[in-house]
């Protein structure tokens, strides 16, 4: 206990007469998920905990029980329990220290999301004879048929308004309601529910119809957390008759789980093509070839960046700044500091932030939290404001929130009203409430889906009604790998970022200028993204190279001056996988 009170004291700056151990380490802490496998990863290093997955899962298993657990008293009765030689602790510090002669960063590989043929579904469809099977209808004549043709096989269908537990299978055909609007966020709560009471076989029909639903992400995800479950985003045709459909829906619902898949695909998400072949889409090596194209921006140039004031599209903002000398436009969620004296300056991270807060008088950790979070995005506008004021042509700020339309409708115009033209946008804004789904609240889902989501409709929105002003040239939305591999713990962030990959595929199409969508792998913490050090250095044991922001930079500059490909994979070479 006391070394994993003197941990939480270092880590969070909260001081150990604080720290009951009864107390809960989010509700009454604010220490979140990702802290919470900081602490958990600092107390491994210390005391001698397996922190990779052995041959058959147990350690994996117990670093979610651990995250899992909300009181320190609760973290320290679980190693006990279970761990009574690791009692003494390591050398302090001996596994977290950083090596010297630190290796050149990994180079970045680019790859293309191709559609590819899959192996035909093995579906052993008298499996599903006396299986009760929940259709949730979709209003286009498919869940009349597939109820048909389960009866035919002995199984028992039931047509349900929306998705809930009960069943020995569940397909949601909702997605392809001609009438409704997407179906994430709000169909996250029953889908939770199915399969958090055992639900063995889930379906989540798409159509070419539905961009932005965003289900072949969060079935990707739900399948690596579910691996005894059969979860499947299938892509149908809407040209087919209902009645095929409904026989390769069949085939599906009958197939074996496929557990054990280390990227969910293809097995959780696949699609048929016209012709009734079944494919999936898998990333392929696309290297980027230079061309000697027009460049896309010059001193002139407008561009717009959400989020861009911290993290990585603040480096994105400066690093076109320095490369074209555009005039950049920031929009975040953040108000615009009007001093930079926030009478703190001696503390220069969070930990010391919290104990001078401390010292100043604050009391509960909610206000303190609250405070520091303010304090510290606050610094990082300032700091990235004044880079920008050294290399773009002008630079602007607007406090907005990207899922507002009509604040984004706002600064649009605000922007081609100041300027007379608006040359590019990248919108990165976004935010994460990791967990295992089971633990998900459909508050945070919503959170994450609709910021990314949302966010990107009202930009594009706003930016394709230019008038007789000039067209944008390009749209590029930031992703993440998440998304096209599913993540253990990120059923919301992946997708959000699968939504976004289909929005971009639909948009460009009709938008006037380049629409990109980036799935970003991880970045290194000095970056300013999720990535803190200690997930870096897991990360690392992981096998995991993370992306020098730099070389990041320098990717997404030669996509915009040289690409052409609607969505593109980015990640240091031989990473493949969390973001």
């Amino acid at each position: 206990m006391d070394l994993v009170l003197e941990i939480v004291h270092t880590r969070t700056g909260y001081p150990r007469d604080m720290l009951d151990p009864g107390l809960d380490l989010e509700a009454d802490l604010s220490i979140d998920s990702i802290k919470r496998v900081e602490i958990i990863g600092a107390l491994a290093d210390r005391i001698g905990l397996p922190q990779d997955p052995d041959g058959d899962g147990s350690a994996e298993s117990a670093v979610e029980e651990l995250s899992r657990i909300k009181t320190l008293r609760g973290i320290v009765d679980w190693i006990t329990a279970r761990t009574p030689a690791a009692a003494a602790p390591a050398t302090p510090g001996g596994a977290s220290e950083t090596p010297g002669g630190a290796p050149l960063p990994p180079p970045l590989i680019r790859l293309r999301v191709d559609l590819v043929p899959a192996p035909a579904a093995d579906g052993a469809t008298e499996t599903l004879r006396g299986l009760r099977i929940g259709l949730v209808e979709d209003g286009q004549g498919i869940a009349p048929a597939l109820a048909a043709a389960l009866e035919a096989l002995g199984a028992e269908p039931t047509v349900l308004p929306s998705a809930r537990p009960g069943f020995d299978g569940l397909v949601d055909l909702s997605a392809l309601r001609t009438t409704a609007g997407p179906v994430l966020p709000d169909a996250f709560p029953g889908l939770r529910e199915a399969l958090t009471t055992g639900t063995p076989r889930l379906l989540l029909v798409t159509g070419p119809g539905t961009p932005g639903a965003g289900l072949h992400g969060f079935a990707r995800s739900a399948a690596l957390e579910f691996p005894g479950t059969l979860v499947r985003a299938v892509d149908i045709h809407p040209k087919e008759d209902p009645e095929r459909i409904a026989a390769q829906l069949v085939a599906e619902l009958s197939t074996a789980t496929e557990g054990g898949a280390t990227d969910g695909a293809p097995s959780a998400s696949v699609g048929y093509t016209a012709g009734g072949t079944r494919v999936t889409r898998r990333p392929v090596p696309a290297p980027l070839r230079p061309s000697d194209g027009p460049p896309p921006l010059d001193r002139g140039s407008v561009v717009l960046l959400t989020g861009g004031a911290r993290g990585i599209t603040a480096r994105t903002a400066l690093a076109l700044a320095r490369a074209t000398g555009c005039h950049v436009e920031l929009v975040g969620r953040t108000p615009e500091p009007a001093t930079a004296d926030d009478g703190f300056a001696q503390a220069q991270d969070r930990v010391a932030l919290r104990a001078a807060l401390i010292a100043a008088g604050l009391r509960t950790p909610a206000e303190i939290e609250a405070a520091a979070s303010r304090i510290l995005a606050e610094r990082e506008v300032r700091a990235t404001l004044a880079a920008l004021a050294t290399a773009a042509a002008s630079v602007r700020y607007h406090c907005a929130d990207v899922t507002d339309e009509q604040a984004v409708r706002a600064v649009v115009a605000d922007v081609r009203e100041h300027h007379g033209r608006l040359d590019g946008i990248v919108h990165g804004a976004g935010v994460l409430r990791d967990g295992l789904l089971r633990d998900k609240r459909p508050d945070d889902f919503a959170a994450v889906f609709t910021t990314k989501v949302a966010g990107a409709r009202h930009l594009a929105a706003a930016a394709a009604e230019h008038g007789d002003g000039p067209a944008p040239r390009f749209l590029a939305l930031f992703g993440s790998v998440a998304g096209v591999y599913g993540n253990r713990g990120q059923c919301d962030y992946a997708a959000a970022n699968d939504a976004l990959d289909g929005l971009a595929h639909t948009w460009a199409e009709s938008f006037p200028g380049r629409v990109l969508s980036v799935d970003w792998g991880p970045w290194a913490a000095e970056a300013g993204g999720m990535v803190t050090p200690e997930l870096e250095r897991a990360y690392a044991r992981r096998g995991i190279p993370l992306i020098a922001p730099e070389a990041g930079t320098a990717a997404f500059l030669g996509e915009l001056a040289y690409g052409s490909d609607v969505q593109v994979v980015l990640m240091a070479e031989e990473g493949r996988g969390d973001a």
